[in-house]
């Protein structure tokens, strides 16, 4: 399954203007979050010809307006879709993901599969406060794990995936939400990660400045479209 980047904000001014979020197309058939500009998700699905009338399934990471904005446009035209959602999800989202016709799929704390090789790594929490899931893709090179915004933390996140399928983990992808974190912090997390062996990451949206020069100095970093 091909990973397909279609839209992502990551600079103060992108979050001032609202081109704030991140999107991803999975394979032909599976959207994972859905930004937070409605305006620019749209043109960039069809600048980058995706046919939304193929999704079957629609995966939000979080409730967070930057994940979420865009989805009402994708189900006007596509309703026939399955969206998953943490169970604690705000009832206010799930009832109107349910008003335009799409099947709501509630994720608890268990792992559960999309579709062959692409798995929810179930609902996590910090604190009790956010929840939120991140998927895992089995590859032929190993497993891709990516992520919304990683609120429960990068490092938790890994060895949840770690738990669930006892393989490598090849790439790492997402919003690594480290944007407000003090640099020892961000080199505490860097240091431990590089410890986990995971042969490339992607940082992208709230993963922050600091954070994401560090883990180009630290660690194996490419672009979503090298994976």
């Amino acid at each position: 399954m091909e990973i397909k980047l279609i839209a992502e904000g990551s600079t103060k001014w992108e979050r001032f203007i609202r081109h704030w979020g991140l999107s991803f197309l999975i394979g032909e058939d599976v959207l994972f979050d859905a930004f937070g500009k409605p305006k620019t998700l749209m043109e960039n699905i069809k600048n980058l010809n995706i046919d939304i009338s193929k999704l079957k399934h629609i995966i939000i990471s979080h409730e967070h307006w930057d994940h979420t904005s865009g989805l009402w446009n994708v189900l006007k035209i596509n309703n026939n879709v399955k969206v998953y959602v943490c169970k604690n999800t705000d009832k206010k989202i799930k009832a109107k993901i349910k008003s335009y016709g799409a099947e709501l799929v509630e994720i608890d704390g268990k792992d559960y599969e999309i579709k062959p090789g692409l798995f929810s790594l179930g609902e996590m929490t910090k604190n009790g406060i956010m929840y939120e899931q991140s998927v895992c893709m089995k590859t032929e090179k190993g497993l891709i794990v990516i992520t919304g915004c990683a609120h429960q933390g990068t490092l938790e996140i890994v060895n949840r995936t770690k738990q669930l399928f006892n393989e490598n983990i090849y790439a790492f992808v997402g919003g690594f939400h480290l944007k407000d974190s003090c640099l020892r912090d961000i080199t505490d997390i860097v240091e431990k990660l590089k410890l986990e062996n995971i042969k490339y990451f992607a940082p992208l949206h709230c993963t922050g400045k600091k954070a994401v020069e560090m883990f180009k100095s630290k660690l194996n970093c490419i672009s979503v479209n090298e994976i």
